[in-house]
């Protein structure tokens, strides 16, 4: 029974993941020479603004940026940079509706056996308790914050964008949000990391 449990519980986590996973775009401007881009810098953002309200996520994706570009032998520069990097992001929140399946209550009863007359402390005959009836689902609402991160590569000479890479998915953990965009936009960065990027624990 308690495996049985176990399992369930999984599975309600599983959806509840995968509706709030996130999604990422990435656009590339075709035939770029990236070997002759050895630098960056990030352009200046206006005093006090943070990725979606919060100093430990906009932490994570300057950090993270730079983790994710010096992998690539693409340091910081900001008296002659190659390269200008900017970033926005946004959020609202949104309600939603979320159905579960409940586990059965213990003890049960598949052949719905009469109990005339008997204390029934464990509830062999009740309804919830039979699984052919199947199990009972309960439907709730809960609130997301609902981000979108958007981190764009400039060239500084020509001012053309180079790659743009767009992630949208649930900012209620605004952290996560920024760590998992990260490693799914860079994953598809046309220039392949060097070395492995060693992950800050905050």
């Amino acid at each position: 029974m308690k495996n049985y449990l176990l399992l369930v519980s999984c599975l309600a986590a599983a959806g509840l993941s995968a509706c709030g996973a996130v999604r990422v775009q990435v656009k590339n401007t075709p035939q770029t020479d990236w070997s002759k881009y050895r630098s960056y810098a990030f352009i200046q953002r206006p005093p006090g603004e943070q990725v979606y309200g919060s100093l430990l996520a906009d932490n994570e994706l300057i950090y993270g940026l730079a983790d994710q570009l010096a992998a690539r032998d693409i340091v910081a520069d900001t008296l002659q940079p190659d390269l200008l990097v900017s970033f926005r992001a946004s959020a609202q929140w949104q309600q939603r509706e979320v159905t579960t399946n409940q586990p059965p209550v213990f003890g049960m009863n598949p052949w719905r056996m009469p109990l005339w007359g008997f204390y029934d402390p464990f509830f062999w005959n009740s309804p919830m308790a039979n699984p052919w009836w199947g199990m009972p689902r309960q439907t709730r609402t809960v609130a997301e914050r609902q981000g979108t991160l958007e981190v764009y590569v400039f060239d500084r000479q020509t001012k053309q964008t180079l790659w743009q890479a767009v992630s949208e998915g649930n900012a209620t953990d605004a952290y996560e949000n920024v760590k998992t965009s990260l490693k799914k936009m860079f994953a598809k960065f046309p220039v392949k990391a060097q070395r492995k990027i060693t992950e800050l624990k905050y």
